[in-house]
């Protein structure tokens, strides 16, 4: 009878603890990954145990419809996006301020609203495509009340998604070991890429906004003409995935980068190609 309690014990314990849990709001960032076949089962989890679930689009809306049937979905706009970082009492301009103090609204008013949904017990799912930890929107993570529980739930990105699509590590550019994530170059920001390609390591390019002259202007400055570029659309997606290969020197002549579809899209540029 002893042993049988001393085994017994724990999963008393740990059903206790279940229950102690229940009824407890959470809040939680949900990365979907670059296609609905690469969604892990975790996030099908907390998917299913979610009251509300957040989009940012109505295209996320009825691409995820599957996973989010019968949720109550609130929209996260545009907006929360906007010059987020930003200091609007910093900004001179009248009009760039506005629109900085625009998007702290916003981002203030999302934030009240799931503070106030997890405190009546409901979990909160903020669905973001690819790996919500680069070039996501996490601010929440940041403004939310210490009191409320949180977890992000890791997802495939488009990083990891095109490197597969190439068949090809970057990490391993022969001479080169480093790999930079980064962006377009933006009012303000300090490390621009022109500094980051200084080294000559690979280059993972998120392409929101890119302006792409101005790209390769800086890359010819830094990079032989000969060195491989890969643009990968709809990196993990299994029937709409296409890898487009060209050159430093040759990309800006022979791709309609001008044509590419919006934010569905990343460059990859180094000797490991």
């Amino acid at each position: 009878m002893r042993r049988s309690a001393k085994y017994f014990l724990p999963v008393l314990f740990l059903l206790g603890a279940a229950v102690a849990h229940a009824g407890q709001g959470k809040f939680y960032i949900v990365g979907m990954g670059t296609s609905k076949d690469l969604v892990t089962v975790r996030a099908l989890e907390v998917i299913e145990s979610a009251d509300i679930v957040l989009v940012e689009t109505e295209g996320e809306r009825a691409y995820w419809g599957d996973f989010i049937t019968g949720k109550e979905v609130w929209s996260r706009p545009i907006a929360l996006r906007v010059m987020y970082g930003a200091d609007p009492e910093k900004i001179a301009d009248p009009k760039k301020r506005a629109k900085a103090e625009k998007g702290v609204r916003a981002r203030k008013e999302i934030v009240d609203r799931v503070t106030a949904a997890v405190r009546e017990g409901k979990i909160v799912a903020d669905l973001q495509g690819g790996d919500p930890m680069v070039y996501g929107l996490t601010f929440m993570l940041e403004q939310l009340p210490k009191d409320i529980p949180t977890e992000v739930i890791p997802g495939v990105g488009a990083f990891q998604a095109a490197s597969a699509a190439v068949k090809m590590s970057p990490p391993f550019g022969y001479d080169t070991s480093a790999v930079i994530l980064t962006m377009d170059d933006w009012e303000g920001r300090v490390d621009v890429n022109e500094k980051l390609m200084a080294a000559g390591s690979t280059l993972v390019v998120y392409t929101m906004l890119l302006d792409y002259e101005r790209l390769f202007a800086q890359l010819r400055k830094h990079y032989p003409a000969d060195t491989p570029v890969a643009e990968v659309v709809d990196a993990g997606d299994r029937e709409n995935q296409k890898v487009i290969r060209s050159t430093v020197g040759r990309f800006l002549d022979e791709i309609d980068y001008k044509n590419l579809p919006d934010e569905r899209h990343i460059l990859l540029v180094g000797k490991f190609l």
